[in-house]
């Protein structure tokens, strides 16, 4: 099932609570929600980088002469509102990795440390 990506102008009351979430140092005005996936709080151009590349209708090129949505199998539409409902208001802190995965394109996992480890300390 597709979602929708939701670029959010926040009010006053959800700017509060946003910065009391992720820390009151922090300069936040939007919020970037992209479904079950999480979501992401900061200044309307920080959001609005991602909400433009990972619009279902924007095409990156990924090959000479091919095209494509980075996240079209996940969102179905991007919209922009003033009036939308947070329940959480912290920041996803892996939202990228999260999207990834859920659309299939996560890059295989690397080696373990511990394997890492086993594998010099074998060599001597």
């Amino acid at each position: 099932m597709k979602h929708n990506l939701t670029l959010v102008i926040l009010t006053q009351e959800q700017i509060a609570r946003a910065r009391e979430a992720n820390g009151s140092r922090k300069r936040i005005t939007h919020a970037l929600v992209c479904g079950p996936y999480g979501q992401m709080f900061g200044t309307e151009q920080q959001c609005l980088r991602y909400f433009t590349l990972w619009d279902p209708d924007h095409r990156i090129e990924v090959a000479p002469g091919q095209f494509r949505a980075p996240f079209a199998e996940l969102f179905d539409k991007a919209v922009k509102t003033t009036a939308y409902a947070i329940s959480d208001y912290r920041t996803t802190p892996d939202l990228v990795t999260r999207l990834m995965v859920a659309a299939g394109t996560a890059p295989p996992a690397g080696p373990s440390l511990r394997g890492l480890l086993g594998r010099i300390l074998a060599r001597k």
